[in-house]
């Protein structure tokens, strides 16, 4: 049974043209799998059919097209302007020499304009200004753009890849953004030093179900009780509306609420993230026997949460498989390593 909203969403996009996968991805809300359904089944029906790396409609449909209305230039209706754009220019020149993302944890990291307009708005909304910011993975380097708006009392940032630690202690003390760094694995024990201690966090968490609750539990954990904020990042790429509604039942249950969700907020550069290699072995190319992206086509929404209450926190079974954080039935995209247990 294929979902037909995903499926017309599918004829809209080709109903302007012969698309590629890679586009046909950012005009549609499935998972890769749910997408990777659909097209077979509209091909089974020959109401597309495919030439090589395109696919293209192959009947008239009974669906009405209207042009695509969204806005290229403004996702989330945040600008980099004035005095921002000063403070762009030089976290661009900082973040080109950036560490390459690792498979051994997962990494991407999105672009460096949609880095500066994570900070901006979690500037926006009052939640870094002589604020205490906590950063659980920081791959994509937020830290450093919040730090270059000069605002807040103090920045942490837990990661585990001490190439990226390293990187940003550098730039923290050449560029004096009082930023502390913890080389931690989130699978250990929440340091009780950092406990309580932070009024918002920020976090771009892998998107299997335990593993995305595991990386909020823990920042929830470095959250003041009382009057906190945080964001995260999350696709319909690798987690489908099931996975949606027990995230955000998650969220609920600890006294917090979603008051944003800005839809493809960020996207993830190919030719900075260099992910050439990877697509060898994705299982949505061995599927469907397709090549390399012709676009930046994974994207992510951005979510802002606050506590309306004080935060409730149960006590969160200990995870222990490298493997079940990284990998499960939707992760389509993901390199699956070797070490991981």
């Amino acid at each position: 049974m294929i979902n037909e909203r995903i499926k017309n969403q599918i004829l809209r996009s080709l109903a302007s043209g012969s698309k590629t996968f890679w586009e046909i991805v950012n005009r549609q809300d499935g998972t890769l799998k749910e997408l990777y359904q659909t097209l077979n089944k509209l091909i089974k029906d020959n109401i597309i059919k495919r030439d090589g790396e395109k696919f293209y409609l192959n009947n008239q449909t009974s669906l009405k097209f209207y042009p695509d209305p969204r806005c290229e230039h403004c996702r989330g209706g945040i600008e980099i302007k004035g005095e921002y754009q000063k403070i762009f220019e030089t976290y661009k020149n900082i973040v080109k020499n950036r560490p390459l993302p690792s498979i051994e944890y997962d990494q991407g990291f999105i672009s460096a304009e949609d880095a500066m307009r994570r900070a901006i708005f979690m500037y926006e909304r009052g939640d870094i200004e002589n604020k205490a910011v906590f950063i659980l993975g920081d791959d994509d380097l937020v830290s450093i753009a919040i730090g270059l708006l000069g605002v807040s009392r103090k920045i942490t940032v837990l990661e585990i890849d001490k190439r990226l630690t390293d990187f940003i202690n550098d730039v923290s003390k050449e560029y004096n953004l009082n930023i502390k760094t913890i080389t931690h694995d989130v699978l250990d024990s929440f340091p009780k030093k950092e406990m309580n201690k932070y009024d918002t966090f920020l976090t771009d968490p892998v998107e299997t179900l335990e593993g995305f609750i595991l990386f909020t539990y823990r920042c929830m954990q470095a959250l003041k009780k009382r009057n906190s904020a945080g964001y995260f990042g999350l696709t319909h790429i690798e987690a489908n509306l099931e996975k949606w509604y027990h995230i955000q039942k998650f969220i609920l249950s600890t006294g917090m609420v979603i008051t944003d969700i800005i839809r493809d907020f960020s996207y993830y550069p190919e030719d900075e993230n260099q992910w050439v290699e990877n697509y060898n072995h994705y299982l949505i190319n061995k599927k469907l026997k397709i090549g390399i992206p012709n676009t930046n086509w994974f994207r992510s929404s951005f979510f802002r949460v606050e506590a309306y209450d004080k935060i409730k926190l149960k006590k969160h079974p200990r995870l222990k498989s490298t493997y079940k954080l990284y990998v499960d039935d939707e992760a389509w995209c993901t390199v699956e390593n070797k070490n991981w247990k």
